[in-house]
């Protein structure tokens, strides 16, 4: 098999991979999986890299420097045309922080190394993703060190036997998928950015690349095996969740979907031809479609937010695909016909134009003159250091740990009222102004990152364990209350979930405590000092940032609750948007939260007054104004 032979269907392969990818960031349905289009592209770029390097080693025909030349016309001039256009917008449209931040991001893109730096800078309160206009460059990482590393092993591999050659390729495959499977349980974010566990998603393009499979030789078997992969590409999409751990063994669907394609290689009709020219089009676009959709779709949020009606999705389309076009037809192609000195020229001018840049960007601190005094006191709000306020790491544990972790002051009894705040994120954010409502009680705090107080789908070993040690410790503690708060979401709405919650309160309850449980917080589409600097330098409104599902969960904890013996429920909604608008900025003028819904400590204040005041409990714990 030739190296140059076109495939149309490898095309039509990219085009479903950057559509599926494109739809999930834009949030088209029914691509809520859409993310498993960069699997797709890994596999591709096994099978075509190794199948060039394979035959070309074959004829005695391979060139190192001429590898390399290739890949750097295919993928660094629409890379540093879009690099140059995202630094420029970021000194643009960012705040002086995320602009630093985009040119570190310019940084490793340049040294083939964004997927490492997008690993290293994974925790539970990283920044949104939305915020990072270059973090879709990780998969670029990832194949360049492919590229790097591949081409001499695999030269050392194919002067082996035949048999020793599949061997090995088999052997490296597999190690890499058990080690994606053990990672993505233990380390999810080296699983899914860093290339160990994405190499046998490459490996696997390998093996068939070199023909490690015989080519079917019946047209029935070769339609029934493209079919199969193409089925199991559609079902890839839209069959994972946010909950389903990823790449891991979930990887399998898409990946052996691609292969499946890739192997069969059908004779396709005149008719087929014509009828997927148009998807053969979008996988020659592919590449630019890929660059420039996330930036785009990055900075229209922190302008307006995130796109939310089917017109905000389409202007986005078309942005990113005007971008896309130019890209390939006034970048992309004349870089390939071009003659090499003076494209290697072009490119290490913009290389160092975007790396001078970056520098510039970096040592200027973002360049924060360009924001009023008041729009820097507000974006400092979004490096905001929550570790005191929210006690991490006494008495709010990290994801995974055991309530033994707890400093033994966070459970010490006190002068009566003891009140027991248990929870996530969304209780430990209560902690501070709930230790300043009630003077007089004595606050215990219980609190765990990513684990709500009831049985969701999903759900940790180590949170399930953790909210199993709730009726004993109501048992030894005996509080007089018990505050339950989370990040209610519609999962709490579920049958199983309903009756986790009320059973957890009943045994609460029969323990002789009372039950304060509190409603949603407010959340945002955006960080909410994003939000109020966008209002300040752009005129965005700040109403209609606050999904409706909160509204539709605090609704439904209300009627749950509503009569249930020894249990108040309060609408932190009710108390924070009266009538929709919500109070968005405390009496100071600090934002009531410093991301999408985690309180500050002036938010956590206003929050907990009015929970005290609204709960008719923890309302009586307050001393007798006339004492």
């Amino acid at each position: 098999m030739s190296s140059t032979d076109y495939r149309p269907d490898i095309d039509c392969l990219r085009a479903f991979a950057v559509i599926s990818v494109i739809a999930f960031h834009y949030d088209i349905p029914p691509f809520r999986s859409g993310y498993v289009g960069v699997d797709v592209f890994f596999v591709i770029s096994g099978f075509l890299i190794t199948r060039i390097i394979h035959d070309e080693a074959s004829t005695g025909t391979f060139s190192f420097a001429a590898f390399y030349r290739r890949r750097a016309r295919r993928i660094l001039p629409a890379a540093f045309a879009m690099l140059c256009a995202t630094l420029v917008g970021a000194s643009l449209i960012l705040l002086p922080q995320e602009t630093v931040s985009v040119a570190q991001q310019a940084v490793a893109v340049l040294t083939f190394s964004s997927n490492i730096l997008f690993w290293s800078q994974q925790s539970y309160f990283d920044g949104a993703a939305i915020a990072k206009p270059l973090l879709h460059t990780w998969s670029l990482g990832v194949e360049e060190q492919y590229y790097v590393l591949f081409p001499a092993l695999a030269l050392a591999v194919f002067a082996l036997r035949r048999a020793q050659m599949l061997a090995i390729l088999a052997a490296a495959c597999a190690v890499s998928f058990l080690l994606c499977v053990v990672q993505t349980r233990m380390q999810p974010a080296a699983a899914f950015y860093l290339l160990p566990a994405r190499a046998w998603q490459l490996a696997l393009g390998a093996l068939l690349g070199v023909e490690a499979l015989p080519a079917l030789r019946s047209e029935r078997l070769r339609i029934a095996a493209t079919t199969l992969g193409w089925i199991a590409l559609g079902a890839s999409v839209n069959i994972f969740s946010p909950r389903t751990l990823y790449p891991g063994t979930a990887a399998l669907l898409p990946c052996l979907g691609t292969a499946a394609v890739i192997w069969g290689k059908p004779a396709l009709p005149r008719t087929v031809l014509m009828l997927a020219r148009p998807m053969m089009a979008v996988g020659l676009w592919s590449y630019s479609l890929y660059l420039w959709h996330w930036p785009v779709v990055s900075f229209a949020t922190a302008i307006w937010g995130p796109p939310g009606s089917a017109i905000d999705k389409l202007a986005l389309l078309c942005g990113c695909t005007t971008l896309a076009l130019a890209s390939f037809y006034l970048i992309e192609q004349p870089a390939r016909r071009a003659d090499w000195p003076g494209t290697a020229r072009a490119l290490a001018a913009t290389g160092a134009a975007a790396l001078a840049a970056s520098v510039v960007m970096i040592s200027a601190s973002g360049f924060p003159n360009r924001f009023s005094p008041q729009q820097r006191a507000m974006a400092d709000f979004l490096g905001y250091d929550h570790r005191d306020v929210y006690e991490e790491g006494r008495c709010f544990l990290a994801p995974g740990q055991t309530v033994e972790a707890l400093q033994p002051a966070c459970l010490a009894k006190g002068p009566h009222p003891n009140i027991l705040l248990w929870g996530d994120s969304h209780a430990a954010h209560l902690a501070h102004g709930l230790k300043l409502a009630l003077p007089q009680a004595t606050l215990l705090r219980a609190t765990m990152a990513q684990c709500v107080p009831y049985d969701e789908p999903g759900q940790s070993a180590a949170c399930t364990a953790f909210n199993r040690r709730l009726p004993g410790l109501v048992r030894n503690l005996t509080p007089d209350t018990v505050i339950l708060s989370g990040n209610w979401t519609h999962t709490a709405m579920a049958p199983a979930a309903r009756t986790s919650l009320l059973a957890t309160i009943r045994t609460i309850a029969d323990a002789g405590s009372r039950v304060v449980v509190v409603g949603p917080s407010p959340q945002f589409d955006r960080a909410l000092p994003h939000l109020l600097i966008a209002a300040m330098r752009f005129g965005v409104t700040t109403e209609g940032h606050m999904p409706n599902l909160f509204g539709e969960v605090d609704g439904f904890l209300r009627a749950q609750l509503k009569d249930r013996p020894r249990t108040d429920y309060v609408s932190l909604l009710a108390l924070l948007c009266p009538g929709g608008a919500c109070i968005l900025q405390a009496h100071d003028g600090a934002p009531i939260a410093w991301d999408q819904g985690h309180f500050t400590a002036q938010g956590s204040e206003l929050a907990a007054t009015g929970i005290v005041r609204e709960s008719p409990t923890l309302a009586a714990s307050l001393p007798d104004e006339r004492d």
